[in-house]
């Protein structure tokens, strides 16, 4: 099977008013940290962290922390099962998917009936941002990290339900390049004929309209699959953009 490196232009659409971070999960890029937190309002920000990924809330409280020195933004730990978040949500500008788990994620966000309340709130233009499994809950239909891993074979890599955010045509992948993921990306992309998106740890993309632009040092990667035997896979670096 041969692969053929090239440049191209992906060809899904988005909304006008995405404003979407994704970051490969690791240390988070301190330019793409300070990006999402001015996207959201700066100052007069309200910013929701969502912890439900991981049994704690350390990597929440972290990332809280991370934004709270970019701007004197009003920034917040999304409490479970609490009349107390529906009144956050409606005055968020910012929400920020930690990571952990991407199941437990998505359980907990439908067991609330939340996820289009999320779709909902991004249509009207809040500012998304996810790392690591906060990152894979993106597409519509989620890898979940299950499956046979050791072979080309995207039928024999599990899926599930996520929350969609990007197009229904675009599966996105995290810790890309650390942890060795070419065959689950490759796989799934080769079998559904879907895009697919792979980020870095430590790197992120961030989709503004229809532009996206890498923040972050290794690379992210995109999967055009042009028949069940054939991909085009570009090679992004920090600084470097390209059209959705």
């Amino acid at each position: 099977m041969k692969f053929l490196i090239l440049l191209s232009v992906l060809s899904f659409k988005v909304s006008a008013e995405t404003k979407l971070l994704l970051i490969g999960g690791g240390k988070r890029p301190l330019e793409a940290m300070q990006k999402f937190s001015q996207l959201a309002g700066g100052e007069k920000a309200y910013i929701i962290v969502v912890p439900w990924a991981s049994e704690t809330t350390e990597g929440a409280d972290n990332i809280r922390n991370e934004l709270l020195i970019h701007a004197n933004s009003t920034v917040v730990i999304a409490p479970l099962k609490s009349q107390s978040l529906n009144s956050m949500l409606d005055k968020a500008t910012g929400i920020f998917f930690a990571g952990g788990d991407q199941n437990k994620l998505m359980k907990l966000i439908n067991e609330q009936s939340l996820k289009n309340v999320f779709k909902q709130k991004f249509e009207e233009g809040v500012v998304f941002a996810g790392t690591s499994a906060g990152t894979a809950i993106m597409s519509e239909r989620m890898l979940t990290g299950e499956g046979e891993l050791t072979v080309l074979d995207g039928t024999r890599i599990i899926r599930a339900e996520g929350l969609g955010l990007l197009p229904q045509s675009v599966i996105v992948d995290q810790h890309f390049i650390v942890r060795s993921r070419f065959n689950r990306l490759a796989g799934a992309v080769l079998s559904s004929q879907e895009t697919g998106l792979a980020i870095d740890e430590s790197t992120s993309l961030l989709i503004l309209n229809s532009k996206a632009k890498v923040i972050g040092p290794t690379q992210v990667m995109t999967f055009l699959p042009k028949s069940p035997k054939r991909l085009v896979i570009d090679v992004y670096s920090n600084g470097e953009e390209f059209d959705l």
